[in-house]
């Protein structure tokens, strides 16, 4: 995890993770070995199919670039009252007094397990189909780069939110980058100032409006 900064005479820290850096950088080559393959095929005159072919490879090499340049500098910050991190070139806020805990869960298997493909017809190969197309769409729509486990912050109403610049591999030095990346945000979260609940007003006396002719 890169490392931590202060800034000043605020505590202003920054974490980056390994994981998802290192999968960035291997999509950002891929990606752009992808455009200059697509830009070659383009630029051919012989095949009149080469410029549409070579402008969609083009196209899918540059989203696969700009994704890896997102996780490149995809980054958290934790400050003394917001919590904040950078993801597909946007950053996202949360107040800490807005959060309850946090923790470094395991993602779930990329399959939901296809049991509702039961009630469909067509026997078993029906349902093997089913189970089939249930894992290749769970595979292509979840975020490989993130590693096996991720952060999420709890908060005090509604469901947890994920950190997607933090993630860890299986390896024990990515454990212990995402691990101290928990910590320092769990810190954060304990020592925030939280809302004081309000006071009940007391009636000290019995005095009450009068109205009407004594």
């Amino acid at each position: 995890m890169a490392a931590n900064s202060i800034e000043g005479a605020t505590a202003h820290l920054v974490f980056r993770s390994r994981a998802v850096r290192g999968a960035g950088i291997i999509d950002f080559v891929v990606g752009l070995i992808v455009v200059l393959a697509g830009s070659g095929l383009a630029i051919q005159g012989g095949n009149r199919n080469a410029l549409p072919l070579g402008l969609a490879i083009f196209l899918v090499g540059l989203i696969v670039l700009l994704s890896g340049l997102s996780r490149m500098t995809a980054r958290m910050e934790i400050s003394k009252t917001n919590l904040t991190w950078t993801w597909s070139f946007s950053k996202q806020t949360l107040a800490l007094e807005d959060l309850d805990d946090a923790a470094l869960v395991v993602k779930g298997a990329p399959a939901s397990g296809a049991a509702w493909a039961g009630f469909l017809g067509g026997g078993f190969v029906g349902v093997l189909a089913w189970w089939l197309f249930d894992v290749c769409w769970a595979f292509f729509n979840s975020e490989l780069s993130l590693g096996s486990d991720e952060l999420i912050a709890v908060k005090h109403y509604g469901g947890p939110v994920p950190i997607k610049p933090i993630g860890a591999w299986s390896t024990r030095p990515s454990h212990s980058e995402a691990a101290q990346a928990l910590d320092y945000l769990k810190t954060a979260i304990a020592s925030s100032p939280r809302r004081q609940p309000a006071v009940p007003q007391i009636l000290r006396t019995d005095a009450w409006e009068q109205s009407g002719d004594q």
